[in-house]
């Protein structure tokens, strides 16, 4: 996508952003999977409303209308999405609200509409979003409320940069981006507060972009002191913008410094599952490390031999919510492994926790986004 500059407007005191010149760039809803209907673990659609339904096709036919209570969605046996009793005789439907209603997924409401789709034998709820509902609800979900407004306002920024760069990468799939931590978290309008959307429209439109396309803003909690390269995120490229930079700004993290411990027969456990130990577990040892401390290569010494891995698989196999980040060291005490650590996240990109110190040092969004994602641009493009 080409974007082309030529002026500057004020989006809110003290930020400069230039204008994309020319007609304001048009921004289709974004696809959000909230969830997966199974026989097994069935979702439950209700509304506040309402609810008019069309099918799924390229052209959408209306269906009916009817009111919704804690439906269970399921499929028929010929492959039809049905709500509650309803027998639609389609593999996807749309589910609108009238009169300004809202749709629940279980207890959660959402804003716009909701596609129900088949993929196989389960049926995917999609929720169809306008963009700045859903960087607030990005917003509200991804940061507190306690942080500064800079900080606050560098995320939303963030969110709508990476929401649009995966708009361009799967236009051509059922859905954009999960709401969890794989994408960006996002809880609908239960999750959504009053800061997420005060920030979403003093930002509105902006959005960072780089070598004429728009970032997949990365982002995560806090670097502990050096953000990481980009070859510590799979699939993150390595351009300017993710290449890691100091940023002493996130002491105020609960996880800035961390330790844990953990016994060596579930470390065990967790490896010898993935197959990486033969035998018993002997010792882990750091072998290699990237710039800014980050653990590059893990060494697993067991019983039968040694096997490496990468200091993210090594996180993921041990379980992120046991490791907080991959720039550690450890080291074995009888046994237990005792791990310190600094940092809660990948590390690729903005550190949430550091955006808000600078944020508190007097910095605007924009001069935080400039410090993270080096070489990238603002712009305003609607």
């Amino acid at each position: 996508m080409l974007l082309a500059v030529i002026s500057c407007a004020t989006v809110e005191r003290r930020v400069q952003v230039p204008v994309l010149s020319g007609e304001p760039v048009a921004v289709r809803h974004v696809r959000v999977l909230v969830g997966l209907s199974t026989d097994t673990q069935p979702l439950f659609v209700g509304a506040d409303a309402e609810v008019l339904v069309y099918s799924g096709e390229r052209e959408p036919r209306p269906l009916g209308r009817l009111a919704l209570e804690n439906a269970r969605i399921s499929l028929s046996r010929r492959g039809a999405v049905i709500t509650g009793e309803r027998d639609w005789g389609k593999p996807a439907v749309v589910l609108m609200p009238a009169s300004g209603g809202h749709l629940k997924i279980g207890s959660t409401a959402y804003p716009g509409y909701m596609v129900l789709m088949k993929p196989g034998s389960a049926v995917q709820a999609v929720n169809w979003v306008e963009m700045e509902q859903y960087v607030a609800g990005v917003v509200s979900c991804e940061v507190p409320r306690r942080f500064s407004r800079s900080g606050i306002e560098a995320q939303a920024v963030a969110a709508r940069s990476y929401a649009l760069a995966q708009l361009r990468l799967r236009h051509l799939l059922s859905y954009d981006l999960k709401d969890d931590q794989s994408s960006q978290v996002y809880r609908g309008l239960s999750g959504t507060r009053s800061y997420g959307v005060q920030a979403a429209a003093r930002t509105r439109g902006v959005v960072l972009i780089h070598d004429w396309k728009f970032l997949s803003a990365f982002y995560f909690s806090t670097c502990g002191g050096h953000t990481a390269p980009a070859a510590q995120l799979p699939g993150a490229p390595r351009i300017k913008p993710f290449e890691c930079v100091e940023c002493d700004y996130c002491r105020d993290s609960p996880r800035y410094k961390w330790a844990v411990t953990m016994s060596v027969a579930d470390v065990e456990k967790a490896l010898a599952a993935a197959g990486y130990v033969s035998g018993s577990l002997q010792d882990i040892r750091v072998a290699g490390r990237t710039r800014g401390g980050w653990v590059e290569l893990v060494e697993i010494v067991s019983s039968e031999g040694s096997r490496r891995l990468s200091g993210n698989a090594f996180r993921r196999l041990v379980g992120t919510g046991n490791l907080y980040s991959s720039k550690f060291d450890v080291r074995k005490s009888g046994d237990e492994f005792v791990i310190q650590g600094r940092g809660y996240g990948h590390g690729v990109g903005m550190c949430q926790w550091g955006a808000d110190g600078l944020g508190r040092l007097g910095r605007n969004y924009a001069e935080i986004l400039k410090y993270y994602y080096r070489g990238a641009e603002i712009v305003k493009i609607y």
